[in-house]
């Protein structure tokens, strides 16, 4: 089975909950319960491995994810039981913790200490030592370990005011922006996720959107207040939070924004210079019987399908272009994620969808009818991710200026409450 399509996986993010049972171990405060890794332990780092980590370290731990061979450091072999055993639970635990730099290792190796709770990672070094095999450190959670994540608010109105005057004044000087590149490049986990385009080539890694024209694409406050705090605007996102200061966020900011340009095609300007209504936009994106039917596939505050990305405030995410090319042309960026997968069963039969999840016993996936489908691997012979969006790609046919018009004036106006009118970008 081709490992790739866990670039797919979504909303796969389990609640964690330590409430009925109370693990001890490891140290003097601890006891020892059996002398063996506690299963359900097992079991819950499993869930939190195949989101967060499988994409690298491989579903084995054998360093071979899909994303291994974008970057410039093999992942470590957890299955190694040689190498595993050279590390205390500990030393396991700081790794995650803290991060590969945290450790004086590749930076590429994200924090998840500011994502995750304590039970969590100790949920994950029990799966790790249970994917090598490892049986000389049993694993046990400390006492009065925390089962509460990290939690961090979302950027204030007043913060974004105080990054923009600070943007306007040095986000475009060379030292801002060399700053940021050092950042991005050097010293925190962005190219393990995040590919760019130099030289004409693609490099970094394939889990997380494409930042090559990040500058033309998302605003510089949304992008401050993502690196800020991903999970207070997406709590399901695989990107963790990188507790990095508001001064490191600012020249990361400044970098991004200086990235790319969407290529406008020439009959896109009547679109661009339309006036539209919300209202009547609205009207049109959830219109059951309308030429269009937005809603059917996506959902604004959880009104909508499930089948698309969620478009709540998307007119704070995504620029205005950015949301016009995403009408006119869906295929031109595909919200990772969101990408389509043709499987082709022993019977020959082929079946196409959106994958939502994927574990040892078969996949699943949203057809574009809305539909959730389970495929059991032993029905598989082959599939592949498509190049091509689930969303329709022919809405310049189907809508007249001013309807495209008033549905991009409609996500224009989907905004959270603290970006209202903080800037007119």
């Amino acid at each position: 089975m081709n490992l790739r399509i866990f670039s797919l996986i979504s909303a796969f993010l389990l609640v964690i909950g330590f409430t009925s049972v109370v693990w001890a171990g490891g140290g003097d405060d601890s006891v020892d319960l059996n002398r063996k890794t506690p299963e359900i332990l097992v079991k819950k780092g499993k869930a939190l491995f195949v989101h967060y980590c499988a994409h690298c370290h491989g579903l084995a731990g054998d360093g071979d994810g899909f994303n291994a061979e974008y970057l410039e450091k093999e992942p470590a072999e957890l299955s190694d039981q040689k190498s595993q055993a050279k590390k205390t639970n500990h030393q396991i635990y700081k790794v995650i913790n803290k991060g590969g730099a945290g450790v004086r290792k590749s930076h590429l190796m994200p924090v998840f200490g500011k994502t995750l709770s304590e039970a969590e990672i100790w949920a994950l070094v029990a799966y790790i030592r249970d994917l090598g095999g490892d049986q000389s450190h049993p694993v046990f959670l400390p006492q009065g370990v925390n089962s509460d994540r990290p939690v961090f608010e979302s950027v204030s109105k007043e913060d974004l005011q105080t990054f923009n005057k600070w943007f306007e004044d040095e986000g475009e000087k060379k030292s801002s922006i060399q700053a940021g590149e050092k950042l991005f490049k050097k010293k925190k986990s962005c190219f393990a996720c995040h590919q760019l385009e130099e030289e004409e080539e693609k490099i970094g890694g394939r889990i997380g959107p494409d930042l090559s024209q990040a500058g033309a694409r998302y605003g510089p406050e949304w992008l401050y207040a993502w690196i800020m705090n991903p999970h207070a605007y997406k709590r399901e996102t695989k990107m963790p939070n990188m507790a990095v200061a508001s001064e490191e966020a600012q020249v990361l900011t400044a970098f991004l924004s200086g990235l790319g340009s969407i290529n406008q095609e020439t009959d896109w300007q009547p679109f661009l210079q339309a006036t539209g209504n919300p209202a009547t936009g609205k009207s049109l994106f959830f219109d059951p019987e309308g030429k269009v039917y937005c809603s059917k596939c996506h959902r604004v505050a959880g009104d909508g399908g499930m089948i698309g990305p969620d478009l709540s405030f998307v007119g704070t995410s995504r620029s205005r272009l950015f949301l016009l090319e995403s009408i006119l042309d869906p295929k031109a960026v595909i919200t990772a994620g969101y990408s389509t997968v043709l499987i082709l069963t022993k019977e020959r039969k082929f079946i196409t969808g959106v994958l939502k999840f994927e574990d040892d016993s078969g996949v699943s996936i949203v057809d574009k009818e809305g539909n959730d489908l389970f495929v059991s691997k032993t029905q598989i012979k082959k599939y592949k991710t498509q190049k091509i969006s689930m969303m329709p790609g022919n809405f310049k046919d189907l809508l007249e200026v001013q309807e495209v018009a008033d549905i991009l004036a409609y996500l224009q106006s989907l905004k959270l409450a603290e970006f209202s009118g903080v800037s007119e970008k």
